[in-house]
């Protein structure tokens, strides 16, 4: 499985004059108690002062336009349900019904509460939202001016009210761009979270395909490669020595039942076989198997009782590897493996009086693999001349219980 990489990029700064979206339906039932709210309670106070005159009714009838105006189109523009024309058609009818309210009575300006807000809330540009404004400011200004011929405190108030509706609408921009760039942060969040989902899992395959490697070349791997140098020793007796080949056939036999019992335990969990008996009885097969395979004595001593299975495996698996090493560069006459073990941690010491370790150090796959085997349990190798002659493999890994208590 190949990863898709994606680039993620910090959030974009939303501009002061960016579109930005359209407050959700939720929202939008709020104003509607606002508007109607408003236009309702701005027409029964009308009614009241002016008990009932022909002002007060017209007043009223604009005031019902422009909550009609706001149910029809008005709130279209606020769930951003149609084109841009809704919200110019809805910015234009409530700017003349709201100012025509005022023109029949100077107390409709009340609504100028809602409506200031209203014209921002559905303006996608801040530039568009300060026009309206503007707009509605002159509408009723004009429709003031009109009515109370008091020309000068009209221009007064109208230009208070313009600088507080933008102010108060900057404010309502500012919240909503916030709005926007935490939405596209928890976007790119969301990504970058999937991003890592992905390289983890494919991180996970790839520690799986090394582990079935490593787990195959130490098993399967090394039984195939005491199969063949038995059966070459079996084609050489066959000529040399017929007597001696049906001995060399039992072995191939055992060689083999050995490599596909290591094949079903990698099948089956990678379970390695053997083991339940003890570490040192399992390494004493060995040793007796690998003498039948090369003719190099192998002893075995000490013991590690009482550690955990799978600090058990990795003893074994590296003991393995370290004698696959003296079969195949070692050119040995005798191995001595040592088991030991310590409150904090058990270990092993292969050594062989072979050639020493030389040219191949570092070579194929099989050291590299028991250091990555030995790391992924917090353990050290070290591989090196032995004390007289030949090469020592020391591997060391902690207890599962001295881990707990370091954690």
């Amino acid at each position: 499985m190949t990863a898709r990489t994606t680039s993620v990029a910090g959030p974009r700064a939303v501009r002061e004059d960016d579109a930005v979206p359209i407050l959700s339906g939720a929202v939008s039932r709020w104003w509607d108690v606002a508007v109607i709210g408003v236009c309702a309670t701005t027409a029964a106070i009308i009614l009241v002062y002016d008990q009932g005159s022909a002002a007060a009714w017209g007043a009223t009838a604009s005031l019902a336009a422009v909550a009609a105006v706001y149910v029809v189109v008005g709130r279209r523009a606020l769930a951003g349900d149609g084109a841009a024309w809704v919200t110019h058609v809805a910015a234009v009818l409530l700017i003349v019904t709201g100012s025509f309210a005022v023109l029949f009575d100077p107390a409709a300006a009340i609504t100028q509460a809602v409506l200031y807000p209203l014209l921002w809330v559905v303006s996608a540009r801040t530039r568009t939202a300060v026009i309206r404004s503007a707009a509605l400011v002159i509408g009723v200004g004009l429709a003031s001016g009109l009515g109370t011929k008091d020309w000068g405190s009209v221009v007064v108030s109208t230009l208070l009210t313009f600088a507080f509706a933008v102010a108060f609408g900057l404010w309502i921009t500012r919240i909503r761009r916030y709005g926007v760039e935490r939405d596209q942060l928890l976007t790119e969040l969301r990504a970058a979270q999937a991003e890592v989902a992905v390289l983890e899992r494919q991180a996970g395959v790839n520690d799986e395909r090394a582990r079935m490697a490593r787990e195959i070349h130490d098993t399967i791997a090394q039984s195939l490669t005491g199969l063949v140098m038995t059966a070459q020793r079996a084609s050489s007796q066959v000529v040399r020595a017929p007597e001696q080949v049906g001995p060399t056939i039992a072995l191939i036999e055992d060689l083999a039942t050995d490599a596909l019992a290591e094949a079903r335990a990698l099948i089956d969990t990678y379970s390695p076989t053997g083991v339940s008996g003890g570490l040192s009885a399992t390494l004493t097969s060995i040793a007796d198997r690998f003498f039948a395979e090369t003719g190099v004595k192998v002893t075995v001593s000490g013991d590690v009782p009482d550690i955990d299975r799978e600090i058990e495996i990795v003893l074994l698996r590296c003991t393995q590897e370290a004698l696959a090493n003296v079969r195949k560069h070692a050119h040995a006459q005798a191995v001595r493996i040592t088991l030991d073990s310590t409150p904090d941690g058990a270990g092993v010491t292969v050594s062989d009086d072979g050639i020493g370790i030389g040219e191949h150090s570092g070579q194929g796959f099989g050291l590299a693999g028991m250091a990555e085997r030995v790391r992924l349990v917090g353990g050290t190798v070290q591989v090196g001349p032995g004390a007289e002659a030949g090469t020592t493999v020391r591997v060391v890994v902690p207890r599962r219980d001295a881990e707990a208590a370091l954690a």
